[in-house]
This record gives structure tokens, C-alpha cells and sequence, in this order.
């Protein structure tokens, strides 16, 4: 969720944990939050174990420029509307 008092920082609750994909998840809420502006709530059960730094950054970033380019293409379909 967008911080209103310090922009740069979203706040973050886990809902339900599971020690394997928290990170991941908290990971990716905030950068939604934080590009869109908006509370990002996400699910997650994706599990990086024997996986490199690498190889999770990589997933972090292919989650959040699928979620990114949905929200960019329901935003200009909206204002396409107005």
C-alpha cells in the first residue's frame, strides 16, 4: 500500500505466510504499489528453493512487468473511454 508519508517506502502486512514465498510476494506488492500509486495485494506460492539470487530476481521482475503491463493497458483503455 502507498506510504503517504514516506513515498519511497509502501507499507507491507502479510496476510498469511508461508516461509517459502512471503519474500517473494511482499517483494512484489511493494514495487506494484509504489509504480501504480494503488494497494497491491498479492498471492503467492511460488517457491525458490536450490535457486540463485539471480534466478529469483528474475522472477520478481517477469511478475512485476506482467502485472505492469495489464495496469498500463486497462489505464489508456480508460482514459480512452472518458
Amino acid at each position: 500500500m502507498p506510504n503517504r508519508f514516506q513515498p519511497s517506502e509502501p507499507l507491507s502486512t502479510a496476510l498469511y505466510s508461508i516461509k517459502s514465498s512471503i519474500d517473494f510476494a511482499t517483494r512484489v506488492a511493494k514495487i506494484l504499489a509504489k509504480r501504480t500509486e494503488l494497494p497491491a495485494y498479492v498471492g503467492c506460492s511460488v517457491a525458490f528453493g536450490g535457486a540463485t539470487v539471480e534466478e529469483e530476481l528474475e522472477g520478481v521482475k517477469l511478475a512485476v512487468e506482467g502485472v505492469m503491463g495489464v495496469f498500463l493497458d486497462e489505464k489508456r483503455r480508460g482514459e480512452q473511454v472518458s
